[in-house]
């Protein structure tokens, strides 16, 4: 999602949200937005619920809109009682849609996006408990949950997650002579080095706009630095993670083993699509989703995934774990209608078809169990236990990761002062929660 230049704090949730994902990719079940939702009848607890809820939900492939047109009517057939209002966005626009929804107060009572701990702060959110019958809310690996709550109230609820890795081309590799993939920063780098040689791309360094704040993630952790210290003070600007940027700078601007300009490449259109061309021989993955999905498709590279390479054997193997979350508005009167509604979602059979159908890692522990036997999301799923996550749950996260997007690939031009950036992304972070 590459929405900027507005001004306001809500034009600036836009950009906070991409997530693009864990997934990511993605579009959105939009709605009708005028004030439908609850406010035409529904109970707030307990009883019979009927009205009208609008729900916004994202799309990550042309599999979306099928998937959500079957399971509204099958809904609705099931609930006579409730209306649902939907129709289908693109991400880009989804993010230029919510600031204005927020402004004008056109809330809508199902929103699938992912900066949500501002709009908990300011009470707009129902706690997910009020909005998930207690046999859902259970099903939920716990591991994602506690970056859904805020001082012990979950507001966000997971609805699809992907892990990241560093994807290699096992062709490459070989015209390379290397025969395992780097564990080590030192193996990284001298990996790298041998693959330039080789006519590769060493190592594809997607800093621009669209997802810098995960490939910046990995390597911070990598090196045992974080966005927050232990006591949980915000550390942009700290000693590990400065030794990180010299890395990736000495990578870029040294060895030169990335590809032109990395400050302003992007993941999908410009990393992704150049290793599917077969021209990047390492660069950060989702081993499941758009992908492997979308990216890879057609292509006639042989790939791998291997686990994050860290600066030390010492520091303990990790995946950035990333989720799409979905979350309910407090609107007069929508209680039972969300709840009935989210809970028809939640289905096992429901569920699974669509992360299946998309190729993401499901968020219950009941599909979880479906497709762990699956030979490529079975592998994924394995590595969730070991995820970090983004400090998603501070109200500041959200401006921090407007401002690491827009600003962060400054870092690593030859002539830049690597400390000033991340000083000043630290001063953001210190000044916004």
């Amino acid at each position: 999602m590459r929405f900027t230049r507005r001004r306001t704090r809500w034009a600036r949730w836009a950009r906070w949200a991409r997530c693009a994902g864990p997934a990511t990719g993605a579009c959105a079940v939009a709605v009708t937005l005028a004030a439908c939702g609850g406010s035409s009848g529904g109970s707030s607890a307990g009883g019979s619920s009927s009205g009208t809820i609008s729900v916004v939900m994202a799309q990550y492939s042309s599999k979306s809109q099928p998937y959500w047109t079957s399971l509204v009517s099958r809904f609705e057939k099931a609930n006579p009682k409730i209306k649902v209002n939907l129709r289908v966005i693109d991400w880009n626009t989804l993010l230029q849609q919510v600031p204005t929804m927020i402004q004008t107060h056109s809330y809508p009572d199902v929103l699938n996006f992912n900066a949500y701990s501002t709009f908990a702060s300011s009470g707009l959110l129902r706690p997910a408990t009020d909005v998930l019958s207690a046999s859902t809310e259970a099903d939920f690996e716990s591991s994602f949950l506690g970056s859904d709550s805020i001082k012990s109230t979950q507001y966000a609820i997971p609805w699809i997650a992907s892990v990241r890795a560093l994807g290699y081309n096992k062709q490459a590799f070989a015209v390379a002579g290397i025969t395992s993939p780097p564990a080590t920063w030192a193996d990284f780098e001298a990996d790298a080095k041998k693959l330039s040689r080789a006519g590769y791309t060493g190592y594809c360094l997607p800093m621009g706009s669209e997802e810098s704040q995960a490939e910046w993630s990995l390597w911070m952790w990598s090196n045992g630095g974080g966005w927050t210290s232990p006591a949980g003070q915000w550390s942009v600007n700290s000693a590990k993670n400065l030794q990180a940027m010299a890395f990736l700078r000495k990578l870029s601007n040294t060895d030169k083993v990335t590809e032109p300009n990395p400050g302003s490449t992007n993941r999908t259109d410009g990393c992704w699509s150049q290793f599917a061309e077969g021209k990047v021989a390492m660069t950060e993955i989702m081993p499941l989703g758009t992908f492997q999905s979308t990216s890879m498709k057609g292509s006639s590279v042989k790939w791998a995934s291997a686990p994050w390479p860290r600066a030390s054997a010492s520091i303990p193997q990790f995946t950035l774990g990333v989720q799409d979350l979905l979350m309910a508005f407090n609107k007069p009167g929508n209680t039972d209608m969300v709840r009935s509604f989210l809970d028809f979602v939640y289905q096992k059979g429901n569920y699974l078809s669509f992360v299946q159908g998309e190729g993401f890692l499901p968020t219950t522990k009941s599909a979880s169990a479906a497709m762990a036997s699956d030979p490529v999301t079975g592998e994924g799923i394995k590595l969730l236990p070991t995820a970090k996550f983004y400090p998603a749950t501070n109200p500041a996260w959200n401006k921090v990761q407007s401002t690491v997007q827009s600003q962060l690939g400054t870092a690593l031009a030859p002539s830049a002062n690597p400390g000033s950036v991340l000083g000043q992304i630290q001063q953001i972070a210190q000044t916004s929660g």
